[in-house]
């Protein structure tokens, strides 16, 4: 496996990521994947398999806290922990008590197992978060350094 860092990948690449990882398309435009880039505070990573990028996360880091905006793997490249591989090498990017934030749909088992192996622990529940279909998100928190749970 091999990374990529924010200035390596392109708003287009992203959007295409997220467009495929999602049952309903990208939740996130074209535009906002540009303007997310552009942001100084902005963290990207990628996951690079067989010379293709094929997952990404992102998110605001801002006075000690991460505030992840999206995490996505290609619908074909799912079930091979590369969410989890990707997750701990950003994470080891950031300082020892760096908050991390994310929200992650009520019905998707799959991710939140992840965030819970990682040490994720959900702090509040927010109704009707999410659109395409409404459904509730749980708030979840993690601070670094990730306690190890392989």
């Amino acid at each position: 496996m091999n990374f990529l860092y924010k200035h390596d990948m392109t708003a287009a690449q992203l959007y295409r990521i997220a467009d495929d990882a999602y049952a309903n398309g990208s939740p996130w435009q074209l535009k906002t994947f540009q303007q997310d880039l552009a942001n100084e505070y902005s963290h990207y990573v990628g996951i690079v398999d067989h010379n293709q990028l094929v997952g990404f996360a992102g998110g605001i880091y801002l006075d000690d806290t991460l505030d992840v905006s999206n995490v996505a793997i290609l619908k074909t490249q799912q079930g091979k922990h590369l969410g989890e591989i990707l997750l701990r090498t950003w994470f080891d990017e950031f300082s020892d008590g760096t908050k991390v934030l994310l929200e992650v749909r009520a019905s998707n088992q799959a991710a939140q197992h992840l965030y819970q192996r990682l040490g994720f622990k959900t702090y509040r529940k927010r109704k009707a978060y999410y659109s395409r279909p409404v459904e509730d998100a749980d708030l979840m928190m993690l601070e670094l350094p990730i306690q190890v749970k392989e």
